[in-house]
């Protein structure tokens, strides 16, 4: 699968992210419930093209999905920095992988190896890809010999 996740290098709390947007949905705030429907509508469509291979279907699913959730919380100028760099450099798509504020994205590129090396001159510390040999899942520790799981 042509995914690259990064870790941009930026650790925090996932709850001070998810914590004000939880309250906003439980107080029924009519922009957050709207956005997590429309969400859920992407991720559902996200599977049916994933399974078909649709790349580009699912670029455009991610996207959006990205494009919805900055406006509701701004996800960070690191996280949205290296959104646009992966997108700059061969990703079809980019979105938050985690919480907002830093942390992890995934990207989907046909051009790992491009997108891969662009975030990592930009501070990405880690990747994870999922070896098309069927070796598992590798995670790519900069400065560390790579770890096979599974």
């Amino acid at each position: 699968m042509p995914f690259v996740v990064a870790h941009t290098g930026v650790k925090h709390h996932s709850g001070s992210f998810h914590k004000p947007l939880r309250d906003r949905w439980l107080e029924g705030e009519e922009t957050v419930v709207n956005a997590y429907r429309d969400i859920a509508h992407l991720a559902r469509e996200g599977k049916k093209a994933l399974i078909k291979g649709d790349w580009d279907q699912l670029a455009y699913l991610m996207n959006k999905n990205h494009e919805i959730q900055d406006g509701l919380t701004d996800s960070g100028p690191v996280n949205n920095h290296m959104i646009r760099l992966a997108r700059e450099n061969g990703a079809l798509a980019a979105k938050l992988a985690g919480a907002g504020g830093g942390g992890t994205i995934i990207a989907l590129s046909l051009e790992p190896e491009r997108t891969k090396e662009a975030l990592r001159q930009a501070g990405a510390d880690s990747f994870i890809d999922l070896d098309p040999n069927g070796q598992g899942l590798v995670v790519d520790y900069l400065g560390q010999e790579d770890q096979v799981i599974g």
